[in-house]
Parts: C-alpha cells; structure tokens; sequence
C-alpha cells in the first residue's frame, strides 16, 4: 500500500482532492458498551485531468478503516478509474462504483456491485464494493445507453465471526469460486411525459453465497448465476416526486457445474423485488419520503440442506434466500420506510428522523440524528437507531437487531 500512496502523489500535487476525517463511536443502548466495529476514519477522493481539454481524466476514492478497540487500521481503495469524454458520451475503465436505479438508496435494480455489510445502514454508494469493470454511455438525443463488463466476480463483504454484529455469521469451511466469471449488463433511459424511464439486464452471480452440494459431512458453497431484468421511473406531481423500481431475477446454478459424486441442492428459483417511493418538498427545506419495500419469490426447483433439523429438505419459497437484490428485501417480504429532514439555522442544524415497518411480522425501527455545524466544514454529529422484534421469536430479524440499538457520536471535518 505504500508503495501504491507513493505512486499517487502527483495526483495530490497536480490534481484536485476532497475528502473528510471522521472519527465516531458506536454504543449499545442496553449497557453503553462500544461496539468493535470497523468504521471510516477518513476518506480521499482524487481527481487528476490528463489533458488540456478536459477529455481524460484519471479519478479514486480511497478510505481508511478504522478500528477502536484493537487500533487496527487499513487502507481501502474503493475507485480508482480513467475516464474519457468522447463525443458521443463517457468511458470509464478501472475499478468503479456503479449506480443503477431511480429509487434512493435501496435499489433492487442496482447490482453490479456487491455490499459491503460492515455499512449497510449507510445510504448508496457508501454500503458498496468497488469492482474492476469498464462502462461505457452514449447519448442519442433523450436515449441514453449505458453497457458495463465485469470480467471478476465479487461477492459481498461479510462480517464473519464478529461478535458485535447483530447476525451470527461464521464463515462456511468451503466456498467454491466462481468459473468464467464474467458479468455484463445494459441500460436504456429516456425521457418522456416530463418523466423518465429505464429498462436493464443484468447477467453475473450472486452477490451473496448459498448452498451448492452436499457430500456428507461436508457442505459445499457457492454462488449462483442470476439474470436480473429491471424497470425503473421517475415522475413529478406538483410538489411531490414519485419512483419506481422493480426487478425480476431468475436464478440458477449451472448445469455443466454439477458434480455426480455430490448431491446438488438449490438448482433454479425466479423472485421478484420492487420499492415505490414517494417524497414530498416543503418549507424550512423540510424533505419528508416514503419507500415501501417488497419481494415476492414465484418459483423454486430444487433441495437444500437443513442446518437445524440436519436433513436435505425440499427447496421452497420460504426456506429460498435471495443472493441478489437490495439486502434490505432480505428482512422482510414487505416494509415500509419513512424519514424526514430539515434544516434550520441557515443549514448549520440538520433534524433527521427515519423509522422502518415491518409488515408481514413484528419488527420496527426507528431512529434521529443531530448533525451541527459550529464553523465551515466542521460538524458534530449525534444519533440513535433503536430496533424492536418480536420478543418471543429468536427468528425474526428485528429481534436479533435489538441488540445493535445505538447511539452514534461523531466529529466530521470536510476539505
């Protein structure tokens, strides 16, 4: 890594930077205990241009990731990417961060990159893994179309083995890697009725692992080829702006992977998640939205191995676990989010209040956050997150989150 910081250092000399250090605690509501998490300290982002004209250009992101309780940090290249400006639209090679979708932040339709879960409660681009790939748009008067190939698979970034962590999550002893792994996709958007709209496909594999062979004792995993198809808008009523998004995902292991020594488990199910949104715009720049969150699976063909009862069962939509899409869908089959923000004292106090529904079994929750500015590009910052379950089920989500209820306390300075 040093030897890579050294490489950059024309960018920091010739180039223009931005970034933010920010340190923050997390605290257990139930004991004030710290969580001993991993969490950004700080991040870089780096533009250097390549030219007089502005048509190449060479960009990145790079985080340090902290830890309290050991002191253990590390660098993170999240981006780092060249990107030419022809004529016709933009280029973009290198390791990226992509963004699909019209809805804020949980996108069904958005999965080129996988999650990193040590973040999954921050918004967009923040909860992503960068991946090597290369993109390219073009604009035909109001169509844009927009192709993307990732030439390596990468899976989500999982909290295994950590205490803290809300879900028990232990790394499976055999995880079998992705042959010819790569995954490509495309997008058309266009606009019309003052609105826009877009349709996407998506071929690659699952962000998330799952059950593959079962060859006593040994339980074998892996990652399931998965064809997304999306469609997604936007359109504005007076003050109020309305989004959609929905996605349909078939979703398979290969054939040509079986092995007949080994007895295969999920083969093929098809799923659908979809989120409409809906925000409103006020006075004191007051921004209140609402995203009711779905997804439904249609079919399921297969078996899969019981850890519970130690039995290969039969593979149906209940016991199927999705290994693409929003992880957001993966809670439940419906929820409902709600959150509003306001600023006051010339945009130096930011008010954010957010909560979350379950709507197929018990579970809430709720949160705020206080963010102040006392000088330019300095703030402090103040949150509660609270989640409530069903007390006498050990299964539902949000009882296992109970014990993630927080506080969080911050200092953020910006350059």
């Amino acid at each position: 890594m040093k030897k890579f910081l050294i490489l950059l250092l024309p960018v920091f000399v010739f180039g223009q930077f931005s970034g933010s250090i920010h340190p923050y605690g997390q605290f257990r509501l139930s004991d004030n205990s710290q969580l001993n998490l991993p969490f950004r300290f700080a991040e870089f982002e780096l533009n250097l241009p390549l030219n007089d004209f502005g048509e190449w250009e060479f960009k990145s992101n790079i985080a340090v990731e902290y830890r309290w309780e050991t002191n253990e940090h590390q660098f993170d290249l999240r981006e780092a990417y060249l990107m030419w400006y022809p004529t016709f639209g933009e280029v973009k090679l290198g390791k990226q961060i992509h963004s699909w979708g019209a809805v804020d932040g949980n996108n069904p339709t958005d999965n080129l990159n996988a999650y990193d879960y040590y973040y999954m409660f921050l918004p967009g681009a923040e909860r992503k893994l960068g991946s090597i790939s290369s993109s390219v748009k073009a604009y035909f008067g109001d169509l844009q179309i927009e192709g993307v190939i990732i030439p390596e698979h990468t899976p989500n970034r999982m909290p295994f083995g950590e205490e803290d962590f809300p879900f028990d999550m232990q790394k499976p002893p055999i995880i079998e890697e992705v042959e010819n792994p790569i995954e490509y996709g495309v997008r058309l958007q266009t606009s019309a009725f003052e609105s826009d709209f877009s349709i996407s496909y998506f071929n690659g594999f699952d962000r998330g692992f799952s059950q593959k062979y079962f060859n006593a004792p040994s339980l074998e995993i892996g990652f399931r080829n998965t064809e997304q198809f999306g469609f997604d808008f936007v359109t504005f009523i007076n003050e109020f702006t309305f989004r959609g998004e929905f996605a349909y995902f078939i979703s398979k292991y290969d054939d040509s992977d079986i092995e007949i020594t080994l007895v295969t488990l999920e083969e093929h199910a098809e799923y659908l998640q979809y989120v409409l949104q809906a925000e409103w715009s006020g006075p004191l720049d007051i921004m209140i939205n609402s995203q009711f969150i779905g997804s439904k699976t249609f079919y399921t063909n297969g078996m899969t191995f019981d850890t519970n009862q130690g039995l290969i069962v039969e593979l149906t939509p209940d016991n199927f676990k999705h290994g693409m899409g929003t992880p957001f869908a993966m809670f439940s089959e419906q929820s409902l989010l709600v959150s509003a923000t306001g600023n006051i004292f010339d945009n130096r106090l930011e008010l954010v209040g957010s909560s979350m529904f379950n709507l197929t079994e018990k579970g809430l929750m709720f949160g705020g956050r206080v963010d102040y500015s006392p000088i330019e590009n300095w703030k402090i910052e103040l949150g509660i997150t609270q989640f409530i379950g069903e007390e006498n089920d050990e299964n539902n989500s949000f009882t296992k989150l109970e014990d993630f209820s927080q506080i969080n306390i911050g200092l953020k300075y910006s350059f």
